[in-house]
């Protein structure tokens, strides 16, 4: 069966073929990781909007990030101030999964 695509010059994003056909990640996870694979390399990540976005609640997010987490595609960074005590985190999502941040 031939593949018909059309012609893009902008808009679209480009997602290995090998994070396509990951059969380790949920229906769930996979919808989620395409999503945010689909922003700008600068989005910032907010469970609300995300949740609104997908049509979710924000403990699906939650859940869904975290089996993202073990599986290598999204890593959590939660630095600590001086005194010690921890300071607005951030995440990083990765098109492949990345073996040190993998839990499988």
């Amino acid at each position: 069966m031939p593949i018909k695509r059309a012609n893009r010059k902008g808009n679209f994003a480009q997602i290995p073929n090998e994070t396509l056909r990951d059969q380790n990640l949920s229906n769930s996870a996979y919808r989620l990781l395409i999503y945010m694979l689909s922003m700008t390399d600068d989005w910032i990540f907010r469970n609300s909007k995300i949740a609104k976005d997908l049509g979710r609640s924000e403990r699906w997010v939650r859940a869904t990030l975290t089996e993202l987490e073990k599986a290598g595609y999204v890593e959590r960074q939660q630095p600590r101030n001086k005194a010690g005590k921890f300071e607005e985190g951030t995440r990083i999502v990765y098109d492949l999964p990345q073996a040190d941040n993998c839990q499988r």
